[in-house]
This record gives structure tokens, sequence and C-alpha cells, in this order.
């Protein structure tokens, strides 16, 4: 086996110390994991049927498990509780396969986004189509897909679609809609599961100095 014991601190200061820094450092950007969840499933909640919620969603889950644990993460740090410490980096582990989850969803759907979008398109009642229409100021789907029900894209003396400059088709503007989100969380997803895992790296270390330097007192 290997001696790590000359290769970390002599003291769990100088480990647990950076380890409360990144906790903090996460725990901002689960807020803002939460907020940039939330500002993208308030934009497309009434598109649902169009466009999945699932990843924003998902960005709110994790959001709120960071802020939770990187509370936690801090004070068994400061208080060098071994199980507890042991737990952090399971827990961290876990999320930070999640967040690769969802990192990997971003870029697996971006690749892709017309065809879910358009069959989510398809499926949905005219009610929402014309909601879509009206939110994103855009008019049916494409050249092939003229069908739509919106007042303001039907000529007043004819009933028939109108097609200008103004009453652009509707498959670009939601294809970049939803690209730029998914750029942003796939974006968040990858900053966060770095600085996860260097905060995971001080925490295995943390854990083998104060088991590699026992005391007298009692950690948990």
């Amino acid at each position: 086996m290997v001696d790590t014991s000359d290769l970390l601190p002599k003291t769990p200061r100088y480990l647990k110390v950076p380890l409360i820094i990144l906790n903090a450092i996460l725990w901002i950007l689960g807020l803002i994991l939460i907020i940039i969840g939330g500002v993208a499933l308030s934009k497309i909640k009434n598109m649902k049927e169009v466009i999945s919620v699932s990843l924003p969603a998902g960005l709110i889950v994790i959001g709120v498990f960071f802020l939770i644990l990187t509370i936690v993460g801090c004070i068994v740090a400061y208080k060098e509780k071994l199980v507890g410490l042991v737990f952090y980096t399971v827990f961290m582990l876990v999320l930070l396969i999640c967040l690769i989850g969802v990192g990997g969803g971003s870029i697996t759907y971006r690749n892709d986004i017309e065809t879910p979008i358009y069959k989510g398109w398809e499926k949905s009642n005219p009610n929402s189509r014309v909601f879509i229409e009206q939110y994103l100021e855009c008019c049916a789907w494409n050249s092939t897909n003229t069908v739509t029900t919106a007042k303001f894209c039907l000529d007043n003396s004819t009933g028939t679609p109108i097609r200008n400059d103004s009453k652009p088709f509707c498959e670009k503007i939601i294809v970049d809609f939803v690209n730029d989100n998914l750029y942003l969380a796939g974006s968040a997803a990858l900053a966060i599961g770095i600085i996860e895992f260097v905060s995971m790296l001080f925490a295995l270390f943390l854990i083998i100095r104060i088991c590699n330097s026992p005391r007298s007192k009692s950690y948990d």
C-alpha cells in the first residue's frame, strides 16, 4: 500500500479550509442552478407539450440538494467529523453523476433537437400551438407544415396564413430558444462538476489525513 502520510499536509486545517471555501462556492452555484432552472421552467411551462421540462426541473432538484449538502459539508469539515465526511463524499459523487447526466442530456438533445420538438408540436393541441405562436411571435411550423389557428397569423380577408418577415415560422425560433437554454444548462453543469470534483478530492484527502492522524477526541 502506498504511504500517503508524506504527501498530505501535516494538519487537517490546510485541507478543511479549502474544502469549506469550495463548498461556499458550490452553495452559490447551487443557488444559480435553481435560478436558471426556475427561469427556464417558467418560460416553457406553457409549452410542456412541445418542449420537455425534465432538464430545467432536474436543475432545480440538483440545486436544492447542493444548497443542503454544501452546508452540511462545511459543518462536518470544520468539526472534522469522519463519518460525516464519508457520507458527504458519497452524496457528492451521486450529485456529480447527476450533473454528468444533465450535461450529457443537454448535448444529446441539442444534436437532434428538431425531431422531438416537431413530434411534440404535432401531438400538441391547437390551443397550445396558438399560445406558443403568440408567445414567440411566430406562425405555423415551417413551409411544409403551415397549419395555424392563431388569428394574428391569418389574413383577415381570406383566412389563410400570412407569410412575411414579421410572421416567421416557429421551427427555427423554437429550436434556437431551446438550444440557448440547453447550452446554458450544460455549461453550468460542467463548471459545477469541475469544482465539485476538486471538492471531493479535498474531502477524500481530509478523510485520509484524519485516519492517519488519530487523536484522543471523538470525531463523531
